[in-house]
């Protein structure tokens, strides 16, 4: 089921929009519609990376772009934004794993990895 939105546009946006359409020869409600969509997105990956860059949750920041996290993730990679505030290890990261997912056996494997440099 489609639902149908309105939008007023300024005289220099309806010119602005003639000309793309003559352009690209698209149809004007596809056009709109692509736009609004593509818009909206962008909305939501702006609001997601400054929410991240607030709260350093990459899990939230994803929801909010309405991405997968490791797609967020890479997202802010590609942006130059850093996803880790300071050293990490693989212990680390496996002990934040165990306990995000109550994963004892995961719990083990962190506390039997050795060190960087040991």
């Amino acid at each position: 089921m489609l639902t149908t939105k309105s939008i007023r546009l300024t005289e220099e946006e309806v010119a602005e929009l003639r000309e793309y359409l003559d352009i690209s020869g698209d149809v004007e409600a596809v056009a709109l519609r692509r736009a609004a969509v593509r818009g909206i997105r962008e909305l939501r990956l702006a609001e997601a990376i400054r929410v991240y860059l607030e709260e350093r949750d990459a899990e939230h920041g994803a929801r909010i772009a309405g991405l997968p996290r490791a797609q967020f993730l890479h997202v802010l990679a590609d942006k130059g934004i850093s996803v880790l505030d300071g050293p990490s290890s693989l212990t680390t990261e496996l002990e934040g794993l165990a306990r995000r997912f109550g994963d004892e056996r995961l719990a083990a494997a962190a506390s039997e990895v050795e060190p960087a440099g040991a």
